[in-house]
């Protein structure tokens, strides 16, 4: 197998109005924004901003804080509970993983 195929694309579809597939001779473009999905589309800068120091060698660099109380999306990969706790089938219950596989 090649790392670079070569595709040939014979027809191209899409939804009409009452949800079959038609054939369409010219160029389909969707977005996310077709599926009422939320997309921003501002411009953003990928270059994070962290403090420089004034010189080689000294870290003068102001420390960064982070309140408790800003709100995070991480949650915590294991179960936080007591070290004898056990679950229903008898096994360790702080070393179950809180997302399926």
């Amino acid at each position: 197998m090649t790392k670079n195929p070569d595709l040939s694309i014979h027809y191209q579809a899409a939804f009409g109005d009452n949800g079959d597939l038609e054939v369409s001779e010219e160029s389909v473009a969707t977005s996310l924004d077709d599926y009422g999905a939320d997309v921003d589309h501002r411009a953003v800068d990928s270059r994070i901003d962290r403090p420089a120091a004034s010189e080689f060698g000294v870290d003068d660099r102001a420390e960064l804080r982070r309140s408790d109380t800003e709100p995070s999306d991480q949650a915590s990969l294991f179960v936080n509970t007591a070290d004898e706790q056990q679950t229903l089938s008898d096994e360790q219950a702080n070393t179950q993983c809180r997302f399926d596989e």
